[in-house]
């Protein structure tokens, strides 16, 4: 376990600690205890009869710190705690393995696909190459599969023990053979007029391939991370067998299996759905594997260097030797991490008026940042720079440039009554840069990242995270902007976006014609006689008159109204526009009728034509008239010359005729 962060802080009152297990293996709260010598171990190794189920499953309780009273963490220190189970388990590796390869097929021709996709709206020529370089990958990967269900010593060609695992095996063959037969078809038969049909024929192989994944037959029980507080499980996390499996073979291993992952703990039973089941309760970085005692030796390959070998790790080949309680970490490095936070838009409105007070949380390890709010807003701009000062992260920092550290951004509503509000999350992975990167240094871009809330589309967050290795010399830093404001003694200065990573914006006028409303619901059970329109773009709101009786004239008095704002001159970095319709009641209330939002807005500009650009297209006429002129000309000069022939001739013709 390399890091435990973000715990939440009602749960920092107790020591914690941490447990894994494996069905009943593992499982300390509730008594269970290492199974004795079993008789049978051939699902281990059939030269290990000695060995006994032995687990160390928790680590020792602590108690939780915190940097800013936010989020709570384990000091662990530079001693990481090693937990493992050593248990007797029925080998059903031959299922995962053959679930696994089904699955690598899927999510490869997955990823092609949506590329082909992105192809076909852009309406690029190259769409009908990629969907052929798709089709080919298919091919190859089925014959890959049947060609490894033929050879004997690999684990998808293993005897199976029931008669399901055989009929399993058999149908597994037969459909790929089936689906590289009509993948090669395919290919061949693409063309510019037809790549549209053939990449839903592609949707519908991938549909086939992603039918063979799931195992009517259990495997392997699914590993359980939980967190535990004064002897009750308060948050956990459930990994399937098969994606930490281990194999010699890329193609069976597990997609997780000896690799360092982000784990993020949620609230166990029902407590975990709706509003409650979107917060993390913890934030783990552990390294997995699972696999059996004859390949314990491989385990330690993918830890990440920058510790010291012990001798558990050094003869990880004998098997009743189990790891070390602790990893002792020498190697270590200071950074610095800058948050380039520009702007968000479509966030989910949490307040009545259909809008959003929002503030973001960037959270990377134990450290915690929180931007200034923005009022009543589905489309925030903060324009600010966040600096997290000094981080010190284990490991090597070649593995540290390759695997850096995830940056989580959380988004919440403020309310001066109630707690904040969770609004949606997102993930981030920084650009890092060493101390000897430094004189190549090149500015990131802003990026657009996706912000869910569980499993809701929440907006999305427009950003760049950068991290300095920190050596002697601080001065090869890039230099930070100047402070835009002070909001307040607590909050400290705001840093903008600096000019080399902010988009270039442009002056535009902003102006709409409001003409009416039709078709209004109730709402609440009342009527909707006194709407008012409100479009925002870029932080500015444009306001309607408000329509004093929508049912004797549903038009707006005040029809025009304009505003002149600075928008992003890149396309991929404008806002969106956001309709909101309100209804004015009693009293100062508004009720929200309804919104609707247009993410681009490029099709609504107005590209004025200039003096240049009207002499340009003139001059490109000019050619055209003349050779209108030239081609009439030509034309009549034949007529002419038809009605001569046939009058030197004698026939008797009439004018204009052949």
């Amino acid at each position: 376990m390399l890091e435990a962060s973000m715990i939440d802080k009602r749960l920092a009152d107790k020591t914690l600690t941490f447990e894994i297990s494996m069905g009943n293996a593992g499982n300390c709260l509730e008594g269970y205890l290492p199974m004795e010598a079993h008789s049978d171990l051939s699902a281990l190794d059939d030269n290990d009869d000695g060995l006994r189920a032995t687990w160390v499953s928790t680590i020792p309780p602590m108690t939780a710190q915190s940097h800013d009273k936010l989020y709570y963490h384990l000091p662990l220190g530079d001693d990481k705690p090693t937990l493992y189970i050593r248990a007797l388990m029925p080998d059903h590796r031959r299922r995962m393995y053959i679930t696994n390869m089904m699955d690598k097929i899927a999510k490869n021709m997955n990823d092609n696909l949506h590329e082909v996709h992105s192809l076909l709206d852009a309406e690029d020529r190259s769409c009908a190459q990629k969907l052929g370089d798709t089709f080919d990958q298919l091919n190859q990967s089925c014959s890959n599969f049947v060609m490894m269900l033929k050879i004997p010593g690999n684990g998808v060609s293993m005897p199976g023990k029931t008669k399901l695992d055989k009929e399993k095996t058999t149908q597994c063959q037969t459909e790929l053979e089936n689906i590289a037969l009509q993948a090669r078809q395919w290919k061949l038969q693409i063309t510019g007029q037809n790549v549209r049909e053939k990449y839903k024929g592609g949707l519908s192989l991938l549909e086939r391939v992603k039918s063979l994944i799931h195992d009517p037959q259990h495997a392997l029980p699914d590993v359980f991370i939980w967190m535990i507080s004064g002897n009750k499980r308060v948050a956990y996390h459930r990994i399937t067998s098969r994606n930490l499996l281990y194999s010699s073979s890329s193609e069976e291993c597990g997609v997780d299996c000896g690799k360092v992952q982000t784990i993020l703990l949620k609230l166990p039973s029902r407590s975990r759905n709706g509003p409650a089941g979107w917060q993390i309760v913890a934030k783990l970085q552990m390294y997995l594997w699972l696999g059996l005692i004859k390949h314990k030796k491989y385990y330690p390959s993918g830890i990440p260097s920058g510790f010291i070998p012990s001798d558990e790790i050094l003869n990880a080949e004998i098997p009743t030797l189990p790891p070390p309680a602790t990893i002792f970490y020498t190697e270590k490095h200071f950074f610095q991490l800058r948050a380039h936070v520009y702007q968000a838009r479509s966030l989910i409105g949490s307040d009545n008026s259909g809008l959003s007070d929002p503030f973001a949380r960037i959270v990377v390890g134990e450290y915690c940042r929180t931007t200034q709010v923005i009022d009543e807003t589905l489309s925030p701009t903060w324009d600010e720079l966040i600096v997290f000062g000094k981080m010190l992260v284990y490991g090597r920092k070649e593995d540290i440039k390759e695997n850096p550290s995830m940056v989580i951004v959380e988004f919440y509503d403020q309310d001066k009554f109630n707690k904040a509000e969770f609004i949606g999350r997102t993930f981030a992975k920084p650009h890092v840069y060493l101390e000897e990167d430094l004189d190549a240094y090149q500015p990131p871009g802003l990026e657009w990242y996706q912000i869910l809330r569980g499993s809701e589309e929440g907006g999305e967050l427009l950003a760049a995270f950068e991290m300095f290795e920190l050596g002697g010399e601080f001065e090869k830093l890039p230099e930070l902007p100047n402070v835009k404001e002070v909001i307040s003694a607590d909050f400290g200065p705001i840093l903008p976006v600096p000019p080399h990573i902010r988009p270039s914006l442009v002056k535009y006028r902003f102006e709409v014609l409001f003409w009416g409303l039709r078709d209004l619901k109730r709402i609440q059970f009342l009527p909707v006689d006194h709407p008012r329109v409100d479009i925002e773009c870029g932080g500015h709101v444009i306001q309607s008159s408000m329509i004093t009786n929508a049912k004797k004239n549903p038009n707006f008095s005040n029809m025009v109204k304009y505003l002149d704002i600075e928008l992003p001159e890149q396309e991929m970095y404008c806002p969106p526009l956001t309709i909101r319709v309100v209804d004015c009641r009693s009293f100062g209330r508004f009720t929200l009728v309804g919104t609707h939002t247009i993410n681009s807005i490029h099709r609504f500009l107005y590209n004025p034509i200039t003096r240049a650009m009207r002499e340009e297209q003139e001059r490109m006429k000019i050619p055209k008239i003349g050779r209108l002129h030239e081609i009439l000309e030509d034309q009549e000069f034949e007529t002419n010359e038809s009605k001569k022939i046939v009058t030197e001739n004698g026939f008797p013709t009439v004018e204009g005729s052949p």
